[in-house]
């Protein structure tokens, strides 16, 4: 069964967790490592959306997943001519060459957010074919996988 899911909203990518530095009542600094609260809600957006698409009973997936296509699609940038954006209105095609990066940042929140929903690990995912980063006027997530045999 070829899962489809499509996720509303800008693609965020994840950010490296970051790190302050906090003085403990003994007068040490301890080093604390934390992500960003905006990072923790764009997961748990997408998470709730996922689950909201999926079929009734849906089990996460314990084998070896592959993701058939996967589109990330970015608003138009505000530099934008208005000649290009006549072109994206006719439906010409523009890919997304600037960051955030295809394979890292990009992938790893809406792997992050699927685990323990649709799969029981990211490390599941074995084969990846059809993923692209492109723009179009309604952004978001288009992902289709399923569990190989």
């Amino acid at each position: 069964m070829i899962l489809e899911l499509k996720i509303l909203g800008v693609p965020q990518p994840k950010q490296s967790v970051r790190s302050a530095g906090v003085l403990t009542q003994s007068g040490k600094i301890k080093i604390r490592h934390f992500q960003p609260d905006k990072v923790k809600r764009n997961e748990r957006n997408i998470a709730f959306d996922v689950k909201s698409q999926l079929p009734k009973g849906f089990k996460p997936y314990s084998g070896p997943i592959a993701i058939k296509r996967l589109l990330y699609v970015f608003p138009p940038q505000k530099n934008w001519t208005k000649t290009k954006l006549k072109q994206l209105e006719e439906g010409a095609v523009f890919y997304r060459d600037v960051k955030p990066d295809l394979t890292d940042n990009l992938n790893k929140p809406l792997f992050d957010a699927m685990q323990g929903v649709v799969f029981m690990n990211d490390s599941q995912i074995v084969k990846m074919s059809d993923v692209s980063k492109f723009t179009d006027w309604c952004p978001g997530l288009r992902l289709s996988l399923n569990q190989c045999k």
